[in-house]
């Protein structure tokens, strides 16, 4: 410790001045510093504003690439802090990291400065609606795709389909497949970042799981039916009827053909196969050897067929309690007719043959070119 002698002796000396000075300088210093981090600590825990209930929010906006400036005057602009200044302040001495995110905030009228900047560096707690999200950070994905289709949706159609067929991903799931056909739940996904095909799959398989388990819950699985061959099913009635009032019944159609050992009999299995979408099937398309080939083999697809939304997942544990065997089409391109025997629905096919009649010869002039029939 430097005695009232020693300074004298000190002071008569360039570098005993420079000594004091330097002293007297550190002095100051920490002075201030104390100053200012009593301050800071108060503003920590000090409300800026008086209110009335915590509860009261005010909805802030940053802009992007607003300055420490900018954001101060918005806070006073909004009645959170008084004094521009102060938080100007907090923001040089904050030594915690990290930087004012830009969106949108609900921030608390009692906050104090310490946590509105906390808030700031964590980020929008108000999330954007569904309008204001950018395109590339959105993903939907329409109910009954393959996963060839859903392929398309990406920059990289490869990149997606090597990620459906990670046998990690497979194994979570706890199935016996080649691939996530059937396991993508389609939906409409945001993210914050533009998505990988990883990124897609992992919440589209994510989404499904949290679907699955909460069907499971509410509902009774039907005996005897795994988890593929209920996602199997599902997608089957996916593929044969849009109309949700009829998801049931076909269902009955199905779990009532392999009850009595039928062949399923149904187009979209041929249609998966040949991979022949939107098109007329024909009675040799029908003599293939596949195993989606309905028509000659007995039971249950492989694999599902497509990626089949909530109500044909519904449909497929809880079907219609009829004795319907058979439907075809109404030939309006919806709804079909249901049939408990064969003659009933060979009724109903002769129907639909005359109904679609006409359809077929003026897409048959359409396609020669010949000019339609004066009427």
């Amino acid at each position: 410790m430097v005695e009232c002698d020693d300074l004298k002796r000190l002071q008569g000396t360039r570098r005993g001045r420079i000594i004091i000075g330097t002293l007297w300088s550190l002095l100051v210093l920490g002075l201030v510093s104390a100053f200012w981090a009593g301050v800071l600590a108060y503003l920590a825990t000090k409300s800026s504003p008086e209110s009335v209930s915590t509860a009261d929010s005010v909805r802030v906006e940053i802009p992007k690439g607003s300055k420490g400036k900018d954001v101060a005057r918005i806070l006073v602009e909004k009645g959170l802090i008084k004094h521009e200044f102060m938080f100007r302040l907090a923001l040089k001495w904050d030594q915690s990291g990290g930087v004012i995110k830009y969106g949108r905030y609900d921030i608390s009228k009692n906050a104090s400065l310490s946590d509105i900047l906390t808030l700031l560096k964590e980020g929008p707690n108000v999330p954007l609606t569904s309008d204001e999200i950018p395109e590339e950070l959105k993903l939907r994905v329409p109910e009954g795709l393959t996963i060839a289709q859903m392929a398309t949706l990406f920059d990289e159609p490869q990149a997606f389909l090597e990620v459906v067929s990670d046998q990690n991903l497979i194994q979570k799931l706890g199935i016996d497949a080649k691939t996530l056909e059937g396991f993508l739940f389609p939906s409409t996904y945001f993210f914050d970042k533009k998505p990988t095909p990883r990124d897609a799959v992992e919440k589209m398989v994510e989404e499904f799981e949290r679907r699955y388990l909460s069907l499971t819950a509410e509902l009774v699985t039907p005996e005897g039916f795994d988890k593929l061959k209920l996602v199997t099913i599902a997608s089957l009635i996916e593929e044969e009827t849009k109309v949700d009032s009829e998801r049931p019944l076909v269902a009955a159609v199905i779990y009532n053909r392999l009850k009595q050992k039928m062949t399923l009999d149904l187009d979209s299995t041929l249609q998966y196969a040949l991979k022949k979408y939107g098109q007329r099937l024909l009675d040799a398309d029908k003599q293939i050897d596949s195993e989606y080939n309905t028509y000659r083999r007995q039971g249950l697809p492989p694999t599902p067929i497509c990626n089949p939304g909530l109500a044909s997942l519904r449909a497929a544990f809880s079907p219609a309690d009829v004795e319907y065997l058979y439907f075809v089409s109404n030939a309006d391109g919806r709804t079909h007719t249901f049939s408990k025997t064969l003659a009933e629905h060979n009724r109903a096919v002769a129907r639909f043959r005359r109904l679609i009649a006409p359809q077929r010869l003026e897409a048959e002039r359409q396609t020669s070119g010949d000019p339609p029939e004066v009427q």
